[in-house]
């Protein structure tokens, strides 16, 4: 085995369910599969039951993730009408940027009213990024806020070609917007595959046809989209295979293999994994260097997702039994070994 060593990887992008919903995670074991997966550092969505919409709230958040294995961020969020709370949390360290919800998800942070939204845009007076769940004409309307507001906007999870190409338009004009999307965005497509998956296959946003996915791989090709970003949203198996399963998967233990997959396929390069694993997510959101942090692995070395199992809570993946490449056999935090043959030291 010939094991190449990297710096930790960042996913900007998870829902680690503490406080509210911890049968399907919690700090402890969603950063347990942060670190099988070969990430030194994750940022939590403020979508709880309980939102994360107030300072108190926030503050609650950050000592329960005191268990976490890897460094835990937030983002704050917003019903739209706490905006006198925004000045007393974006300057904290522990805060890189404000979470709003333009489109269906999960949770009760959905705003719909543009006058609302432009109040909110306004309100956020900071150099952090606002991020965005937006879908077709309300990604639209996100990126003429951020311009309008002058604020730095990062367009979450970007599924369809049609927002691609809106995104691609600002940036060639120079508007200071970012974007990311998760692994299976790039992975699946509208068909048998996902169709095999009934409930767990359910996420937000959904799937898209193969020519979304075409244009999804060359926006990250060509600088368009900079990051890639798990989007982990655990639920239990019971949940997921309701008549109406909660949408969502897993996916901090298969993005690393996923990216490797895609460096074998010749898709990228091993110099592109690190740049949407690592170098872009840490200047998007300026994310503190880890000192003594690194993962060690074999791109080279295939292997069956889910034959060892998960650390998630929710133990499951829609990727099982797919071949992925270059699974994380050493994790090194601040100097402290936490992954060791490719499995957790306790």
């Amino acid at each position: 085995m010939s094991l190449q060593r990297f710096p930790g990887f960042i996913d900007a992008h998870v829902h680690l369910r503490e406080p509210g919903a911890t049968h399907k995670e919690d700090f402890y074991t969603g950063s347990r599969a942060a670190i099988a997966g070969g990430f030194t550092f994750v940022i939590d969505m403020p979508n709880n039951p309980i939102p994360t919409i107030t300072k108190e709230r926030l503050e609650e958040k950050i000592n329960l993730a005191k268990k976490a294995l890897c460094d835990v961020g937030f983002y704050f969020g917003t019903d739209g009408k706490n905006m006198n709370e925004f000045s007393k949390v974006w300057n904290l360290p522990q805060v890189f940027g404000l979470k709003v919800y333009c489109s269906h998800t999960t949770g009760d942070l959905l705003i719909e009213d543009e006058q609302t939204l432009k109040e909110i845009f306004s309100s956020w007076n900071s150099e952090k990024p606002i991020l965005v769940h937006a879908e077709k004409d309300r990604l639209m309307m996100a990126l003429k806020l951020a311009e309008k507001f002058s604020r730095r906007l990062h367009v979450c999870h970007i599924s369809l070609k049609e927002e691609v190409e809106m995104v691609r338009e600002v940036k060639q004009r120079g508007q200071k917007v970012t974007a990311g999307v998760t692994p299976h965005h790039l992975y699946f497509s509208r068909g048998p595959g996902i169709f095999l998956l009934k409930g767990y296959g359910e996420m937000k946003p959904p799937i898209g046809t193969k020519d979304d996915q075409k244009a999804l791989w060359q926006a990250l090709k060509d600088g368009t989209i900079d990051i890639v970003e798990t989007d982990h949203a655990p639920h239990t198996k019971e949940e997921k295979e309701k008549d109406s399963p909660f949408f969502g998967v897993p996916g901090l233990e298969t993005a690393v293999g996923l990216m490797f997959k895609a460096v074998k396929d010749g898709r990228i390069t091993i110099a592109d994994v690190l740049k949407y694993l690592n170098t872009n997510p840490r200047k998007i959101f300026n994310i503190p260097e880890q000192l003594d942090t690194f993962v060690e692995l074999d791109s080279e070395k295939e292997y069956l997702v889910g034959k060892i199992g998960y650390e998630t809570k929710c133990g499951w993946s829609p990727f099982e039994g797919m071949n992925f490449f270059g699974k994380p056999e050493t994790v090194v935090f601040r100097g402290k070994k936490l992954l060791e043959g490719g499995k957790i030291i306790n």
